[in-house]
């Protein structure tokens, strides 16, 4: 009943942003700010009047005093000047603006409010929150205590006959200017062929309502037939992990600080897929989008074009729900539509970045047969999954190219299905087929991991000796020696005898 809901929500919200109804917010003092505004507007088509400059604005945090009269008095009195109205204020204009985009060097958290050295607030009471988050509300009246219920979670989205009662708000800012414009440029491009590439969940927090919502997001990547890699363990991703160069989608917890692949120290040939979308749930994940460390700006560092974060300690159930994000997704909806039905409150702590408009699923994508992720999907549905015909289809691919890779996809299909001895022995194939060293290197980890997950425990650990010899020198070690761990023998502890304290 859950998924037949997400998907009548799916079908029915789907309407789609258009550019005459998305605001651009930049900071008129920021070159930079000006110049992706500018970009956003010609990639996307959106015209000049619906530009907005903020004055004595700068990035980072902002006073509620402040953010009342330069933040939202000024957008309500130039979307006046300008003929554009908000969702949640009166019909004063001429256009609906359904959607709005802050640009680069817009100020991202409001204070929390101190009345004689207290807060005004506490818990989920408190008066700081995301200035997106805010700017959902825009023209609104309302408490600056707390959150409160985003009227269009998990509903379909309103069509055009009716009214949003919230804004859709999305930032495109990063560490970088190359991740800003890319993250401008690569939507547009990417969404006329589709996103594809593998699906790597990192499952395994501190809560099991977190965990069952990345696992059901998970399975969403079964249901379409993606190839996934799931990992479950506790730990996150281990330091210098080789993943697959083109991930289009990551969904992960639990650490405070981008580690892994995605660390600024891991090794640098590490990119995720063009337009990829990657998340990774903690509280304070998006507290600083420009130093690298922090996971949104990690994330964008690799390569992602749409992320999600929180700015301050918003609680598990106030996160964007990664479920229901990519279920709306899939079924084609738009980053704006998919975040806003997503979003479980409003004025709290949580934003989301990217290109409102970038639908990287589209119904009918225009993708050929070159593409090893579209052909791998077709075999799956032909085959229904069944593992004897997709192994007949995969025998036959062997002279491809991609063999390598549809090598890979159907040892992790394996693996999913418990069908371990099939696993192992083509994680095995992968491993001597896989044309760069890191694929080969996750592909033989893969082998001992599922060896060791099968029982034979004795040849997984000749399987890893062998592994943390040829990794000794490479950024690989630290994740094979992780990978390793929990099979081996603990050391006995030493007694110590006849010893005399110092």
């Amino acid at each position: 009943m859950r998924y037949l809901f997400l998907l009548i929500c799916t079908c029915l919200c789907a309407w789609g942003i258009e550019p005459t109804e998305v605001a651009v917010v930049y900071n008129a003092e920021s070159p930079l700010s000006r110049a992706a505004a500018l970009r956003y507007c010609e990639v996307r088509r959106i015209p000049k009047e619906q530009l907005l400059p903020l004055f004595g604005v700068k990035r980072g945090d902002i006073s509620r005093s402040d953010f009342e009269g330069s933040v939202v008095q000024s957008l309500l009195q130039q979307g006046r000047r300008q003929g554009l109205m908000w969702p949640c204020g009166p019909r004063n204009g001429y256009k609906l603006m359904r959607a709005m985009v802050l640009m680069p060097d817009i100020p991202l958290r409001v204070k929390e409010e101190v009345v004689n050295g207290k807060p005004v607030g506490t818990g989920q009471s408190r008066t700081e929150a995301a200035v997106d988050s805010e700017l959902m509300l825009l023209g609104a009246r309302y408490g600056t205590k707390g959150m409160g219920n985003n009227p269009h979670f998990k509903k379909p989205i309103p069509d055009r006959k009716e009214r949003p009662r919230v804004m859709m708000v999305c930032r495109i800012d990063g560490p970088d200017e190359a991740s800003i414009y890319r993250m401008i440029n690569e939507p547009a491009l990417v969404e006329r062929t589709g996103l594809w590439g593998w699906v790597v969940v990192d499952n395994g927090g501190p809560y099991k309502e977190g965990d069952a919502m990345i696992a059901r997001a998970a399975e969403l990547a079964r249901k379409h037939a993606q190839p996934l890699f799931y990992e479950s363990s506790r730990p996150t991703l281990a330091d210098g992990f080789p993943l697959m160069q083109q991930v289009a989608v990551y969904f992960g917890w639990y650490n405070r600080n981008a580690n892994g692949p995605f660390a600024p120290a891991a090794p640098s040939q590490f990119r995720l897929g063009r337009g990829a979308i990657a998340c990774h749930l903690h509280s304070f994940s998006a507290t600083d989008l420009y130093n690298g460390v922090t996971w949104v700006s990690a994330l964008l560092k690799r390569g992602a074009c749409v992320t999600a974060g929180n700015v301050f300690e918003p609680y598990l159930g106030a996160c964007l729900d990664y479920e229901v994000f990519y279920q709306h997704l899939l079924g084609g909806a738009q980053v704006g539509e998919a975040a806003l039905a997503a979003t479980p409150v409003v004025s709290w702590q949580g934003i989301v970045l990217g290109d409102p408009l970038y639908r990287p699923f589209p119904k009918n994508p225009r993708t050929g047969w070159d593409n090893p992720y579209a052909v791998w999907q077709h075999l799956r549905r032909s085959a229904n999954d069944s593992l004897p015909a997709l192994q007949t289809a995969v025998e036959q691919k062997m002279s491809s190219p991609n063999a390598p890779l549809y090598i890979e996809m159907f040892a992790w299909l394996c693996t999913e299905q418990k069908k371990y001895t099939l696993a192992v022995e083509y994680f095995a194939l992968a491993a001597k087929r896989h044309f760069r060293e890191p694929d080969r290197v996750r592909a033989a980890l893969m082998q001992a991991a599922v060896t060791a997950a099968s029982g034979d425990k004795e040849r997984a650990l000749l399987l890893f000796d062998s592994l943390e010899l040829r990794c000794a020198a490479t950024p690989w070690l630290k994740s094979v020696q992780a990978a390793a761990k929990p099979y081996r023998p603990k050391p006995e502890p030493v007694e110590l005898k006849n010893q005399k304290a110092p």
